[in-house]
């Protein structure tokens, strides 16, 4: 009886200790996205991640990213399209389609492109989608919005390669 005991406060023990939520600051990576910013290469994996929405007839897909946990900069890329986003399709923003945003920490700096400047422009091309990865390509020519830096930032060779969540 007393080992029997023993045993059953051995098992609780282990039961609770093992089902204890074990908790970590680490942040996950679900994929990458890299892109040349007036020509020096930059990588945005922090927290990286795509998600893809059908909201009253609009598709959507949106992918956002950090530079580091040190360097707080932020690129989000959308494609908003009346029909469903699929592979091998290019989205440009003269026809408001493809939608780009980075943040620059120095200097509180905002570029976009939301299709309502002539002077810049945007380009998304899905290369593959499926109900758990999206890849492709981007490019286009930001405008400063808010803050202070330079009037404009080149985006080219941008990549991504992400989870969708």
């Amino acid at each position: 009886m007393k080992n029997l005991k023993l045993l059953s406060l051995i098992l609780c023990v282990l039961f609770v200790a093992s089902s204890c939520k074990k908790s970590s600051k680490s942040i996950t990576t679900t994929g990458t996205i890299t892109v040349n910013i007036d020509g020096a290469a930059q990588t945005f994996n922090v927290g990286a991640a795509a998600h893809v929405d059908n909201t009253g007839g609009f598709y959507s897909l949106s992918l956002i990213g950090v530079q580091s946990t040190t360097a707080a900069n932020s690129l989000i890329v959308n494609v908003t399209s009346s029909s469903p986003i699929v592979a091998g399709t290019t989205y440009t923003g003269t026809n408001s389609q493809a939608d780009m945003s980075y943040t620059q920490v120095s200097g509180s700096a905002i570029y976009q492109f939301d299709g309502s400047n002539n002077a810049s422009n945007a380009t998304i091309t899905v290369k593959s989608i499926s109900s758990t990865n999206v890849q492709g390509t981007f490019s286009g020519t930001l405008e400063l919005i808010s803050g202070t830096g330079a009037s404009s930032k080149a985006l080219t060779n941008g990549a991504f390669n992400l989870n969708i969540k």
